[in-house]
């Protein structure tokens, strides 16, 4: 099958293109730099085509024999809500756009969202998918206008929406830095004690995408994915203490991390590149939590996450030291 794959040199589509070539698809991956494609050679079926999320026209050429579209571009950081908005909103309605103009018969365009969109909840009232959404932070918002457009345009198109909460896994840069503190004997933790936590491990995803993407039953359909576990932010923390061996694990108030945040924002502003830790991602820690349900796609679809987080936590932390990241 003929798939458009927009993402494909981040975190979650690395790891779901390298998995369509194993499966034997011929994947079209939409980059603006194809330097950072070098990496797909090694994979049959990968091929890089140049394209930019901005520009209707760069993408639409590409689209003439695409049965499927796999969008998973976007920033996860930002220098403010106008790139989030941007990127992550505007640039999936000028995708669909580019679809409508250059597709002759796509069967389905999968847009990977995020539990973000839904805003807190906790394991009393995780979030479903007939729910209220209600994003706290510009990132939960951008992914928001995003599935909006998605929406509003997609008339004759069949679409599905995933929503993952926290992935880890192979390539991930940004829960990397709690295995890097783990490493270096030190966790620092700015968050609410109690926060809980859904997670799900980059295979396991991947899985879930493939299927919801290949499945007609999934056709205007949206799903949040997960392990099917409820997390504890302390529990996490302390698996990753004893796979590096043992290592200080130091709770800061509240109002240290809010410092933290702030000092981030201004980083930003002066040097005009996003940085990890900023009042938004604060914002979200000090909640109660971020756990979602996945009764919906295992009933439909038939959805089973096998990488439990124990597991799933150890091997990640083993990928990170063989490919020399720790």
């Amino acid at each position: 099958m003929n798939i458009l794959l927009t993402g494909s040199t981040g975190f979650i589509g690395r790891n779901l293109a390298e998995k369509l070539s194993r499966m034997g698809h011929h994947v079209l991956c939409l980059v603006r730099d194809k330097s950072r494609a070098a990496w797909m050679s090694e994979h049959p079926g990968l091929e890089p085509v140049q394209g930019d999320l901005e520009h209707r026209d760069s993408i639409a050429v590409h689209l003439s024999e695409v049965d499927l579209v796999f969008h998973l571009a976007g920033l996860t950081k930002a220098r403010n809500r106008d790139e989030f908005i941007r990127v992550n909103g505007e640039g999936t309605g000028i995708l669909v756009d580019a679809v409508l103009q250059g597709a002759k018969g796509i069967k389905k365009f999968l847009y990977v969202s995020s539990l973000a969109v839904a805003g807190p909840h906790t394991s009393k009232d995780p979030a479903r998918e007939n729910g209220k959404v209600s994003p706290i932070t510009d990132y939960g918002e951008s992914k928001l206008v995003g599935e909006q457009l998605l929406l509003e345009k997609c008339k004759d198109i069949p679409w599905t929406i995933v929503r993952p909460p926290v992935v880890y896994g192979p390539y991930d840069r940004d829960v990397f830095v709690y295995f890097k503190m783990a490493d270096s004997g030190l966790i620092l933790i700015a968050a609410n004690r109690a926060l809980e936590l859904s997670l799900i491990h980059v295979d396991d995803l991947v899985d879930g995408i493939i299927e919801a993407g290949f499945a007609e039953k999934s056709d205007g359909e949206v799903f949040y994915l997960s392990d099917g576990r409820v997390h504890t932010l302390e529990d996490v923390v302390a698996t990753l203490s004893r796979i590096a061996g043992g290592c200080k694990i130091i709770r800061l108030p509240p109002f240290v991390g809010k410092i933290a945040g702030l000092s981030g924002d201004c980083i930003t502003r002066l040097s005009g590149k996003p940085q990890l830790i900023n009042s938004q991602k604060l914002k979200e820690a000090l909640q109660d939590g971020w756990v979602c349900s996945i009764e919906k796609i295992r009933d439909l679809l038939g959805f089973t996450p096998k990488i439990e987080a124990e597991v799933g936590l150890e091997s990640t932390h083993l990928w990170y030291k063989n490919a020399g990241w720790l």
